[in-house]
């Protein structure tokens, strides 16, 4: 009996913090704002900039290939960078409901144990990240077989929806802790607003990481948002290059493929080592796992400190 009232309950503040966070259309707009500046960059300045990167590398070594087939591989980068940067912003726009709720007291008040309001602030920031960043993704695939990609495979398509989950859960956990230090929205605003600006550059959704120094590229390259980019920018980007490389018949030697990958970062660079997709992948986990460690010590010690 005693568990049915706490799944109850759990079940209501998840709901209910789902809710609060999509009927404030501030919070949603804010969640999309450096997807909007990454597509407005992008089209005003960024397409072009790298379809004309693509075929000066193409004529130089005098070969030409289909305009769809670039755009597509351009298009598919602007799409892995708006899933990226979405995973962090809605989880972190998610998460101010916790901050509103602390700074309202309104945790204190409730007669709900404490585990499970945080695990219902958990719940609802991960629905919310999953499903919006869902949404986005489906519309980024069809976006990019509009402009000429392929559609991807079943085992792609399972893997880009597992990422997204993958990445939601990861930004949930390490957002979630760094947000239990806040106690006004006013400050967890600043914060929102800082971490905004920075994940496009973070994760190469405005430049490719590949562009920065090799110090710079660890320093990013250490944090989890850019493996799970740079996981996404595999599975979407690399078909584009296989299907580039497949209209060169050979005449390049591979080249192309070999300097588009670096050129668009499929891997990333720690410590002037280039890491595979399995690598990103065990980072990822031990991301999480580390966070959700961090996140029961955290409440622990809030949950004395109350008492």
């Amino acid at each position: 009996m005693k568990f049915q009232r706490t799944l109850c309950s759990y079940k209501g503040m998840t709901k209910r913090n789902i809710k609060v966070y999509l009927k404030d259309k501030t919070a949603i707009i804010f969640s999309m704002m450096t997807q909007i500046i990454i597509l407005g960059l992008y089209l005003l300045f960024l397409k072009q900039n790298y379809v004309d990167s693509m075929t000066s590398m193409l004529d130089g070594f005098n070969i030409k290939t289909e305009d769809n087939l670039i755009n597509a591989l351009v298009n598919s980068w602007l799409v892995s960078g708006v899933i990226g940067t979405s995973v962090v912003t809605v989880a972190m726009n998610s998460l101010s409901v916790m901050i509103s709720d602390k700074q309202n007291k309104i945790d204190n008040a409730s007669s709900v144990k404490g585990s499970t309001i945080v695990l219902s602030y958990f719940s609802g920031a991960v629905i919310n990240t999953i499903v919006i960043s869902a949404i986005l993704l489906t519309a980024g695939i069809a976006f990019s077989c509009i402009s000429g990609s392929s559609f991807p495979e079943f085992t792609e398509l399972l893997k880009l929806y597992g990422l997204v989950i993958l990445g939601s859960v990861s930004a949930v956990l390490i957002l979630m802790f760094v947000a239990s230090f806040f106690k006004k929205n006013s400050t967890y605003a600043a914060f929102n607003t800082l971490i905004s600006v920075a994940i496009g550059f973070v994760i190469g959704a405005y430049i490719p990481v590949s562009q920065f120094s090799d110090g710079v590229q660890t320093f990013v390259n250490l944090i989890p948002g850019s493996h799970i980019a740079a996981m996404i920018r595999n599975v979407l980007v690399s078909p584009c290059i296989n299907d580039i490389s497949t209209s060169l018949a050979g005449a390049d030697h591979g080249m192309f493929a070999e300097e588009a990958e670096k050129a668009f970062a499929t891997n990333l660079n720690l410590f002037g080592n280039e890491v595979d997709f399995t690598f990103m992948m065990m980072y990822s986990i031990g991301a999480i796992l580390l966070f959700l460690v961090l996140n029961l010590i955290s409440y622990k010690f809030s949950s004395k400190r109350k008492d």
